[in-house]
């Protein structure tokens, strides 16, 4: 059976060639803490337990997730250092953000919670801040718009006309759906 490297978007397979192209396979430690530390490091849960994923005897990881001072060259086969980490992912962002991928820890989730949350707030500020012009802006211009009307420099029909345009109907329902 041919095996394929465990991490998350990378589609080597351990094939007769592969260690002609430079790409070797590595075995997940036995040793539980550094093993749990490759798991960790490739960001990987497992959908169907609801939980990080747990390597499986035989899964392996390729090469191109450890960095060149990772291994140990000079025996005749390549081998990792004792107690390196894998620390190259490469996957694509939407395959990140996905369940089965490990999210951030619950305080770096609470600090972005808590950035998102003063962001939203201080949009909601800035529209109450526009809202709050416009309606000044809308008592100032009707005021104009009676001027004129009261020094006969504009007709009633046009005076009903600018006052339409105003868009109070418009202001109120604006205001009931952004600030509630």
């Amino acid at each position: 059976m041919v095996k394929c490297c465990s991490a998350i978007g990378c589609a080597s397979r351990c094939l007769p060639n592969s260690k002609l192209k430079g790409l070797t396979f590595h075995v997940f430690p036995t040793d539980e803490n550094i093993k749990r530390k490759w798991v960790l490091a490739m960001k990987r849960l497992d959908v169907n337990a609801a939980g990080i994923w747990e390597p499986k005897k035989g899964d392996v990881l390729c090469s191109r997730h450890f960095k060149k001072t990772d291994f140990d060259r000079s025996a005749p086969n390549i081998k990792l250092k004792p107690g390196v980490i894998p620390s190259i992912f490469d996957s694509p962002y939407h395959v990140q953000e996905h369940s089965y991928s490990v999210m951030d820890s619950p305080k770096k989730l609470k600090h972005k919670l808590d950035h998102v949350i003063g962001e939203l707030e201080d949009t909601k500020e800035s529209l109450r801040n526009v809202l709050d012009r416009e309606k000044r802006f809308q008592k100032s211009l009707r005021k104009t718009i009676r001027e004129l009307k009261d020094e006969c420099l504009i007709s009633q029909e046009t005076a009903n006309r600018l006052d339409a345009f105003c868009w109070e109907c418009c202001q109120e329902s604006i205001e009931q759906d952004y600030i509630a």
